[in-house]
């Protein structure tokens, strides 16, 4: 079974609906760490480590986020005055939906199972290939 079938079988299960699916690749760069906002020069590749992420809406203004990996489940009110970092993996695509509203895109619910296999720490960009994921 792949990845792909996986992931929409267990978001079908958790949520019973069906989801689109959402993919972005982890990524190593060959030269130039921390050189390109420092106006150096950066070589950056997309390996074959990806995340990906099982979407739905949702008839309120709440994301709930699950994901495979950490087992774990969070929820953020759109509607929310101020919502606060809490230092956890969840500030990712919480942050994401926070700066798409604040650019003054709608934003509505959404259902979300994420499910990872690039290594986090390893410097592989797995909190970017999350940010990506979930961006649309």
């Amino acid at each position: 079974m792949s990845m792909q079938t996986s992931l929409m079988e267990k978001f079908s299960q958790h949520y019973k609906t069906l989801p689109r699916l959402f993919r972005a690749p982890g990524r190593v760069n060959l030269i130039g760490e921390h050189t390109d906002y420092n106006g150096g020069f950066v070589f950056p590749a997309a390996i074959d480590f990806y995340t990906q992420v099982a979407a739905a809406p949702r008839s309120d203004r709440k994301l709930v986020v699950y994901s495979e990996n950490y087992k774990e489940e969070v929820q953020l009110d759109l509607q929310s005055s101020a919502p606060k970092a809490k230092k956890h993996w969840s500030d990712y695509v919480f942050g994401v939906a926070l700066m798409l509203l604040s650019d003054g895109h709608p934003i509505s619910g959404a259902n979300l199972l994420i499910e990872s296999n690039v290594p986090s720490g390893a410097g592989l960009s797995s909190s970017a290939a999350l940010e990506v994921a979930v961006a649309p």
